[in-house]
Parts: structure tokens; sequence; C-alpha cells
């Protein structure tokens, strides 16, 4: 600052921010707040200080008063940031965003500020709600088209039994692809969801490995966090080792180290074609009569738990090395 320059009013710049702001001193009483929330509250200034708590609505009561509580005992570390409320506007409610932070200006102040995302959150309800609606059409379309093709199926066996036909047979391996295909738009429609709970990975690959007649060897183990769709991540490992690669043995290795979760899984088989090594987890890749998915759909899956997978170089089958977050 230049000495001929003025020296900032801060008050009345504090005043006049677009966003509310509180100070709280040690006790959690109200010492300070700015014209924007009286404004935006349309709440009489006095009731401020005597129960801000009057100002949140019921629905964000509790979160409210938990938060309080660590602010109080200085726990700022256990507050969501930003916290979200729900809180009374002049003309009904409006969704805030908390920010907080602890000052020593001599004595300990809290200040938090408050800025309305009421628009951002009517959006995201529009974009949830559509969401829902989306799954549930995804859900129906699967179940009606599964119908069809058990239906196309049935018929195909009755034909190949009473006249031995070919084509028959490309009737059933068709519609197999099919119910294979709906099967893993089931499972990407599960990717968004994100990490839901902890699975232990010796778990998940003994479930996996009861559809196939291969040995499995396990070495090591840990918990990951993940959702439903991990199964899928190795259904479809251990299918590509049996059905593209001729594997009658996966060797699965699982550690901890640098703050990860490693899991190699490592097959006997023919590995992956050379042309193919560089482009296996892209959408539509397959050395097969597959629909090219099962790899692309793995590698979104696990992006979605902040894992990565990647093929390594093996001088015999296919290895690929998944990393989770510890």
């Amino acid at each position: 600052m230049s000495k001929t320059s003025k020296p900032i009013d801060w008050k009345r710049t504090v005043e006049d921010m677009p966003v509310g702001i509180a100070i709280l001193d040690q006790s959690g009483r109200v010492v300070y707040y700015n014209n924007r929330l009286p404004y935006k509250t349309g709440v009489e200034t006095d009731n401020w200080t005597k129960d801000p708590f009057s100002l949140i609505h019921p629905d964000s009561r509790k979160v409210a008063l938990e938060a309080f509580k660590y602010i109080l005992k200085g726990e700022f570390d256990k507050l969501p940031n930003p916290l979200l409320l729900k809180a009374i506007k002049r003309d009904g409610y409006q969704w805030v965003a908390i920010r907080v932070k602890a000052v020593d200006a001599g004595e300990k102040y809290t200040v938090l500020t408050f800025t309305d995302i009421t628009e951002r959150m009517v959006m995201q309800n529009k974009i949830n709600n559509l969401l829902d609606y989306l799954k549930l059409l995804n859900s129906i379309m699967r179940h009606d088209l599964l119908n069809v093709f058990t239906s196309i199926h049935l018929y195909a066996d009755l034909l190949k039994e009473k006249y031995d036909l070919e084509y028959v047979s490309q009737i059933e391996a068709n519609v197999e692809k099919g119910v294979e295909l709906i099967k893993k738009i089931r499972t990407l429609e599960t990717a968004g969801d994100g990490p839901t709970g902890t699975y232990r990975i010796g778990d998940v690959v003994k479930e996996v490995s009861r559809g196939y007649n291969i040995k499995i060897e396990m070495k090591g183990d840990a918990e990951v966090m993940a959702n439903d769709g991990i199964y899928s991540v190795f259904e479809n490992l251990l299918s590509n080792a049996v059905k593209h690669g001729g594997a009658n043995k996966i060797t699965i290795e699982v550690w901890e180290e640098n703050g990860k979760v490693s899991i190699r899984v490592k097959d006997n088989g023919i590995g992956i074609p050379e042309e193919l090594r560089d482009r296996i987890f892209e959408k539509g890749v397959t050395s097969g009569m597959g629909s090219g998915l099962g790899m692309y759909i793995a590698k979104k899956l696990l992006e979605t738990y902040g894992a990565t997978i990647k093929l390594e170089d093996s001088k015999e089958g296919a290895s690929f090395l998944i990393e989770f977050p510890k």
C-alpha cells in the first residue's frame, strides 16, 4: 500500500460481502454477523444471538448441532467441508454451504461463511431424479429383453431337438451373447455409485471362481473400498483367462505397500495377442466373439474406486496389476 492511498475500511467491506459471515467466540456465542445474513433470511437481528439454530430447517437440525459440538471442541478436522445445511430464507428455505475457519486474534474465534447454493442443489436433485428414472428404464428394458431372449432360446432348443439344424446353434450363440451384453450393461450402471463398503479380495475371488473349473492360487489377502461391481472386475479377468487364454490355473497375489493395496492376477494361458495389448481396455476390443466391453467396464469400475489396472509384461499367460488406495 502506498503512503498516499487511503486505508481500507475492512468492516464496511465485510458488511457488503456477497456471502453471509458470522463470528463466534469460544463459548459459541455469535459476536458478529454481516448484513447479508439478516437480508437473506428476513429474520430480526436479535434472533441471531438468542437462538441461531432457529434459522435451521428441521431436516438439517441434527447435522447442525453435531457440527456445533465439533466447533466448541475445536475439532475442525471432523467438520464436512463445506457443511451443507437447509436454512430459513426470506421467502421459504435455502440451501447454504458453510465453511469454518478458526482465528486467533488475541482471543480464539470461529469465522463462518454462508453461501447460497439453492439453485445448485435444486439442479442436483433434478439430475438425481433423472438418473433414477434412467436406471429404472434401463432395468425395465433389461428385464423385458432377457424375457425375449429366454423365449427365443427355448424355441431354438425345440427346433434343434426336432430338426437338428445347424443354424439353430448360431441362434443360441447370439442369444447368449445378447444375455451377456445385458449383464455387462447392468454392471456398468453401478459404476457411478462409487465405493459403498469394504470387500475382502479372497472372498470376492472365492465367490467368482465357483463358476469355473480352474485352479486358483491365492497369495496374501486384503480389504479394499468398492461396491458389488468388484465381482464383475474379477469375473472378467477369470472369464478371459479361461475362454480366450485357455488357462487352467490363475495365481492371485495381494500385498500392501506405500499406501496401496496391490493385486496381481496372472494366468498360465496363451496371453494377450500382441496387436491387442495396447488397446485391451478400449471399448469394443476383443480377441474372440465377446462384446469387447468386459475389460473396458472393469477399468471404468476400478476408476470409480480410485483404483487402476494395467497389463504387465509376462513371459507366460496374461498378467494384470490392480492398485487400490489403502
